[in-house]
């Protein structure tokens, strides 16, 4: 039998030999973070808890619309988080969207920055959404219960005491003793002291008495040594010394800077290339240390060079200068004060040419500080006047407004909104219809304009006898005509009227022949042998039409109207005892250019009227233009007045037009857009999907049938224009 070891005995009573179990320990560390996560999800608002606050507080009516906002709620979080996340992501970023707007009205910038910073980029309508279903949520409760959840969680998370929180930290600096010199490793030269002040002292003078070293051979710094650890690789030779102090600058601005990581690291790497990656990692991983290092160190000699040799790259200005002074100088005191400046230079010069003599050239011109303050004291006096933000304004920015330009779009264009760059969108209130075969636009007509203060309507009743008898029928003179009256019929101003179709603009010109009969108007008697009226029509069948209406008008006042195109001639004896010529701009622009037959007939015109003046856009705006311009000289050679009425469907360049006919747009020149049209016009765009050209025809006349077979069945007029390609 053996007797027992001592060893032996001494372990059985200790777990030396167990063996450890650390299957146990990964359990256990894996219970504490369970129950430690379970416990942080515990003191925040989680969905569950929503949910289940709402049951308790919500009427059991109201709860199937509530399930329909948290479900909003959900739906916009999976669109935030993503798909590919599972149902405790979700519902933890529904929790939070919760969170965020069961205060706010609508996603503000405060809220979509809060998301962003947690999930990322995501949609805005998904935050709009679930900002609604909040509300919506929310509109079931009363104010006193609106925090109840989110208090309730607060109260619970501020009862636990943060790491650290309870731990007393003092300020306060203590001076340490003075003990004698110690010796360190048996070698009494090399001593040191706890006294901080003789440190100091001692340390300023080893750093002044040793020459300093030159900036190549120093290796001390870790950008420095990373740098050229950089130029050698790449280069594969080695780098010189203001290559790298170069790269150094350009480097450690980019490092001092307040962008982001993620900035930063794409302008490194195009600044370095891939060779860099690793170079851009180390210079991300230790920017702090690398910036406060540069700025605070000043034993390291290297560090002193690159500081230096930035100060010269980037200037003496590049750091902020705060609390600086702030100098205020007048226009004229710029101008003294720049002469003052050039002056100082030319004394320089001079004296640097005089050389060692310390000559100066005679007719310096000499600044005097008191007169310069009485020019500033009196740029003072008189900038009391004028407003302060008062400035010049160029013309084109700020457009003139015309007193009878009513145009919505140059309106809108001169909005704030515009010029800074926003786009215009279609109306409120369209309609669209898309389906396989085609899409459908319906824009519904445009509003009509507020009848405005100074507007009046013109009565028949009120005209003199001459305006009574050509407008015999009539009881009143529309809207546009009564705008443009007092223009057309009292004055001889040139008129360019710009207005929808069907919007009176014959009768505007009535108003214009009516005036100048008015001229010749003597004790009872037309003289109609003193003017000739002369309307140019665009077309021979206009000019009939045209003929009829006014013959109709004026033959009353004993006014003959005639026809004068290729088709019907006059002999001279019937132009003499006509009064008014309606013709076509190719025949009147033959009878202008003889140079003898029709020379009285021209000279005798007193009022020439253009309908359709957007036809100089056309083939025939040639003929229009060399009519305006004899016209025009005609007027100037002889002096004589000779009144230019243009007619026009609305045009956007209407000023251009304006400008080519002489007339003031600050009197004559009237704008109508499609808001004064007697009848609004709604419009209806189709668009055929089809890529096919064929098949595209063949939708193109089937959905054009059947809205033509719709207008027909409703009861309306149809008029179809066919465009051959």
């Amino acid at each position: 039998m053996a007797l027992p070891r001592l060893t032996g005995a001494l372990r059985s009573f200790s777990n030396v030999t167990k063996q450890d179990n650390y299957n146990e320990e990964v359990a256990d560390l894996k219970v504490k973070r369970s129950k430690l996560h379970e416990q942080i999800v515990d003191l925040d608002v989680t969905w569950k808890k929503i949910v289940k606050f709402l049951n308790e507080k919500v009427e059991k009516s109201e709860m199937q619309s509530v399930n329909e906002d948290l479900k909003d709620i959900l739906q916009a979080a999976k669109q935030i988080v993503g798909i590919d996340n599972g149902k405790e992501a979700i519902e933890s970023a529904a929790a939070f969207l919760f969170k965020t707007f069961h205060l706010k009205d609508s996603v503000g910038h405060k809220e979509t920055k809060a998301i962003k910073q947690m999930f990322g980029p995501f949609p805005s309508s998904s935050a709009t959404a679930a900002c609604n279903a909040t509300n919506r949520i929310i509109s079931h409760f009363r104010q006193d219960n609106l925090t109840a959840l989110i208090q309730m969680t607060e109260e619970e998370y501020g009862d636990r005491i943060l790491f650290g929180k309870n731990l007393a930290f003092s300020f306060d600096m203590y001076d340490l003793d003075h003990f004698d010199e110690l010796p360190i490793n048996g070698e009494p030269q090399k001593t040191i002291s706890l006294d901080y002040k003789k440190f100091l002292n001692e340390h300023f003078q080893e750093q002044s008495t040793p020459e300093l070293k030159p900036v190549e051979k120093t290796n001390d710094s870790f950008l420095w040594c990373e740098v050229e650890k950089y130029l050698n690789a790449t280069l594969n030779e080695m780098a010189e010394a203001t290559r790298i102090e170069d790269l150094c600058c350009t480097l450690y601005d980019m490092l001092a800077s307040v962008k982001s990581g993620d900035e930063l690291q794409n302008e490194l790497f195009e600044l370095l290339g891939p060779d860099g990656l690793e170079l851009i990692e180390k210079l991300l991983q230790n920017r702090i240390t690398i910036v406060d290092r540069f700025l605070n160190s000043s034993n390291d000699h290297k560090l002193q060079a690159l500081q230096d040799n930035c100060k010269k790259i980037l200037g003496e200005n590049a750091k902020p200068n705060y609390g600086c002074q702030v100098t205020i100088q007048s226009e004229q005191e710029k101008q003294l004060m720049k002469q003052y400046r050039r002056e100082e230079k030319r004394i320089a010069r001079r004296e640097k040419k005089a050389g060692e003599d310390g000559e100066i050239a005679e007719g310096v011109m000499c600044f005097d500080p008191k007169e310069l303050r009485i020019q500033r004291e009196q740029a003072l006096m008189n900038a009391r006047s004028v407003p302060i933000l008062s400035r010049q304004r160029d013309m084109d920015v700020e457009k003139i407004r015309y007193p009878h330009v009513y145009d919505s779009q140059a309106e809108a264009m001169r909005t704030s909104a515009f010029i800074a760059g926003a786009k215009m969108i279609l109306p409120e209130g369209i309609q669209r219809e898309n389906n396989k075969m085609y899409e459908e636009v319906k824009i519904p007509y445009s509003e009509p304009m507020p009848v405005g203060f100074e507007e009046k309507p013109v009565y028949i009743q009120d005209l003199d006898e001459i305006g009574q008898l050509a407008f015999k029928g009539m009881r009143r003179l529309n809207r546009i005509q009564s705008i443009v009256f007092e223009t057309a019929y009292n004055t001889n101003e040139n008129m360019l009227i710009c207005a929808p179709t069907g919007a009176g603009k014959t009768n505007i010109a009535m108003l214009t022949v009516l005036h100048e009969i008015r001229q010749h108007f003597q004790q009872g008697v037309i003289k109609k042998n003193e003017f000739k009226i002369v309307y140019v029509a665009p077309m021979k069948a206009l000019a009939a039409e045209m003929t009829n209406y006014f013959s109709k008008r004026l033959e009353p006042l004993g006014i003959v109207v005639k026809e004068l195109t290729g088709d019907m001639q006059l002999s001279k004896n019937e132009i003499l005892r006509t009064q008014m010529l309606v013709t076509t701009p190719e025949k009147w622009d033959v009878v202008t250019r003889k140079s003898v037959g029709d020379v009285a007939l021209s000279q005798i015109v007193k009022l020439l009227i253009l309908d359709e003046v957007h036809l100089l856009h056309e083939d025939r705006g040639p003929v229009l233009e060399s009519i305006v311009a004899r016209t025009l000289r005609q007027v100037e050679s002889t002096q004589s007045m000779i009144r230019i009425l243009g007619l026009s469907a609305t045009l956007p360049n209407y000023l251009d037009v304006a400008t080519f006919l002489h007339v003031n747009p600050c009197i004559g020149l009237f704008y109508f857009d499609g808001r004064f049209r007697p009848v609004p016009l709604g419009q209806t765009f189709l668009g055929v999907k089809s890529a096919n050209k064929v098949q595209q025809l063949n939708n193109m006349d089937e959905v054009c049938y059947e809205s033509v077979l719709k207008q027909v069945k409703a009861g309306h007029q149809v008029c179809l224009f066919y465009l051959f390609l």
